[in-house]
């Protein structure tokens, strides 16, 4: 206005009076009294209303909404869910907006291993005619759905939904916060410097149903460790580095896990390259269980680290997939190798023995620490065999599956050499016996300290990553090492324990394990809904309770790749592993081959289990669950925020990067579905909110500003001096 003023008289240079004779002094002055009287009356307005807020309840101040980009970090989980959040250090509180594509309901959970059970969530939505956005404090214990705490800890601040006009697409923001430690346990804690499995599903109506496929998961630091980062902080105008990116860095030193956000330095300065190992186009038998394995000769000609593995999915059925184990083959077992390239039966008769990879459904990649790797290349393994399980319960003929193992490669010679070995009933078909409609049978299977102390002899080595392994009726399950008769850490413990969701977790912090300590691997299953025996053995419908342990440093030529007690009966030299048979000692397995069996001159007993009263670190089973109908409204519900006419929805989302791809969730595919191809590894990228705000509108929250009192009276005034100012010129 005033530069239209100030244009017109540079236009008419004679024309020093307006239409009703007022002189540009005069004008000045009117300008600079329509300034004054607009800023006092927006600011008694609200003063106002203000005050009369401070006295809503008690002069208690209500919470304001934050902003978007008030949030420390932000994570692109999937292109349809972003979630942001802040941690409170002083008050040991998290505040978070998680802000989904949908119209519905959506939920925000921290889970055990990355699946749904065992999950401990925030579920959230928009009630539209009610004008209020509510959020819900939930516990999952099993396939039927999230339960309703008895104790709400999730405190909603408000919310929005709005829909693009141009797209149609609806976006629903919810903002809560919590406590990082509730006390309640149906509440897992964020733990500062710990990475966290998370998991996020939307759901397109109100009601609080079924997902479907719209659902995925990722893995986050949410609260960073306490003391100074071991990683530079990123620039605030960055977009490709995030607070999170501290995933895991912890005092060790360590190069973030691959399920976190993005690679540490080190990692990035290495040139990684990668392997593959794949069968080709391989026609999956519709025998139920299938092991079929396939020679690769890998001519390095330096030694070389594997610093990461992970899977290869490329199948058109991928539920068929099971498993896939990649061995290193000693020069001393070539002769027993089929053809380089020829797939072959292999079910009980792999012929190697050391681990290299393992994978087992629903794992996300493993990455080693930055001081470790896995050995291959010359005077270590230059051939391998990949060995695949596939389970084909529906015997579909047309099943055509390229899926394996990667690794990724790193010319790092300083890095200390790892190994992995397989502990607990490894002897499945002779010790698995699991009555039917149990629903908790637990058994127990030791690495025996002889084996620690004659392998490890003087020397310790470090733990640094765990694999759980059960089959469908797993329903927990831990290990824990036993030193001088008492338990002292347990390295892994799973209590929700789903078979579609077997991660190789790292053990954070490393552990040192001592020669004469030992290992206990513990099983629980859950036979209810069989009726007839379950055994162990390798198809998916038998069990398993084996946990698969990466340590470091290897002990080349004397590794133990399998640690375990056997019952067998010696005759004349040969062992007959049959609990069955007469005259039963104890051997201890210390590695693999005849030669690191250790007799205990002990007669053997074996305990096939009992079913044994359920404990669980996480969740009440036994605590009386809320009704959505027994919470008052105002404990878990707020005001809804008033949208804008038309919020550019499409451009509030941080632009998804080009590599990495964002987690992808892997849902079993339905029969007859095309072929799908996955490709490693998936994962979330985190900025800070600040970063991500260079990509989005001032106003990143999709809100208007309320249509107060302050606001309606300020624009009436301002418009009736204006019209004056109008009339004058």
């Amino acid at each position: 206005m005033m530069r239209a003023i100030y244009e017109n008289s540079k236009k008419s240079p004679t024309r020093h009076r307006g239409r009703y004779g007022v002189s540009p002094a005069t004008s000045a002055c009117l300008l600079l009294l329509l300034t004054l009287t607009s800023n006092a009356l927006t600011h008694s307005a609200a003063s106002a209303e203000g005050g009369a807020e401070d006295g809503a309840e008690d002069g208690a101040a209500i919470p304001t909404v934050p902003e978007l980009t008030s949030y420390s970090s932000v994570a692109l989980l999937d292109p349809r869910f972003e979630l942001f959040w802040s941690v409170n250090s002083s008050d040991a509180t998290i505040h978070v907006a998680a802000r989904a594509q949908t119209a519905g309901w959506l939920a925000i959970g921290i889970s055990e291993i990355g699946s749904m059970v065992g999950s401990d969530a925030l579920v959230a939505w928009v009630a539209e005619t009610e004008g209020r956005v509510y959020a819900t404090d939930r516990f999952i214990f099993d396939k039927s759905g999230p339960a309703l705490d008895a104790q709400q800890d999730w405190h909603v601040l408000g919310g929005s939904q709005a829909t693009n006009q141009s797209t149609g697409d609806t976006w629903t923001t919810v903002h809560a916060w919590r406590k990082l430690d509730t006390g309640d346990c149906n509440d897992r804690p964020i733990v500062p410097g710990k990475l966290h499995n998370l998991i996020w599903a939307i759901g397109s109506t109100d009601d609080v149903s079924y997902h479907g496929s719209t659902r995925g998961g990722s893995s986050l630091l949410l609260a960073p460790a306490p003391g100074p980062s071991i990683l530079s902080p990123p620039p605030p105008s960055s977009s490709s580095s995030a607070a999170a990116i501290a995933a895991e860095a912890d005092a060790a030193g360590r190069r973030p896990r691959s399920q976190g956000v993005l690679a540490g330095p080190q990692q990035q300065q290495q040139q990684e390259s990668m392997l593959k190992f794949t069968v080709s186009g391989y026609r999956v038998p519709t025998n139920h269980t299938t092991y079929q394995c396939k020679v690769v000769d890998v001519p390095l000609k330096v030694k070389t680290h594997a610093v990461e593995w992970g899977a290869v999915l490329n199948s058109t059925h991928i539920s068929a997939v099971h498993h896939a184990f990649l061995y290193g083959c000693k020069p001393e077992e070539y002769a027993s190798l089929p053809p380089v390239g020829l797939g072959f039966d292999c079910m009980y008769k792999t012929p190697c023995s050391t681990f290299v990879a393992v994978w087992a459904w629903g794992g996300r990649p493993f990455t080693f620490p930055d001081n470790v790797g896995y050995p291959i290349g010359p005077s270590y393994f230059t051939k391998f065999v990949l060995e695949m399980h596939y389970t084909n319960p529906e015997a579909i003929d047309d099943i055509i599956d390229s899926s394996g193992i990667y690794l990724k490669l790193a010319p790092a010679p300083t890095l200390m050499d790892a190994s992995i070995m397989k502990v607990g009933l490894v002897d499945h078909r002779a010790l698995i016996r699991i009555p039917p409609g149990m629903p908790s049978w637990t058994q127990a299977g030791s690495c025996p300290s002889e084996c620690t102390a004659s392998v490890f002899k003087n020397e310790s080595v470090k733990l640094i990553g765990s694999i759980l392994h059960q089959h469908n009726i797993g329903r927990q399950m831990y290990t824990e090492v036993i030193r001088g008769g008492s338990e002292v850490a347990t390295i892994n413990r799973i209590d929700y324990y789903d078979f579609a969701s077997q991660q190789t977790v790292p053990v954070l912090p490393e552990f040192e394990l001592l020669p004469g300590d030992e290992l206990r691997t513990t099983c629980v299953w859950d036979s209810t809904a069989r009726e007839t025996e379950t055994k162990g053995g390798l198809a998916a419908e038998d069990e398993m309770c084996v946990d698969y342990l990466v340590y470091y440093p290897a002990r080349h030529g004397q590794d133990m790749h399998s640690c375990y007690e056997v019952c067998a009966s010696d005759n004349n030299g040969t062992l007959t592993m049959d609990p069955t048979s007469p005259n039963l000692s104890t051997f201890h397995v210390c590695g693999s081959g005849s030669n690191s069996l250790i007799p205990s001159n002990q007669r053997c007993t074996i305990d096939f289990g009992a079913n044994k009263p359920l404990s669980v670190v996480n969740g009440c089973p036994t605590q009386t669950q809320a009704s959505l109908a027994g919470i008052p409204p105002e404990a878990i519900s707020a005001p809804l925020d008033s949208p804008p006419p038309s919020p550019p929805a499409a451009a509030l989302s941080p632009p998804a990067p080009a590599s990495p791809s964002p987690p992808t969730a892997l849902p079993s595919p339905p029969a007859n579905s095309p072929a799908t191809t996955i490709s490693p590894p998936a994962t979330a990228l985190s900025v800070p909110a600040a970063a991500a705000a260079a990509a989005s509108p001032p106003d990143a929250t999709g809100k208007a500003a309320p249509a107060t009192v302050s606001n309606v009276l300020t624009t009436a005034v301002m418009a009736l001096l204006y019209s004056f100012l109008a009339l004058l010129f």
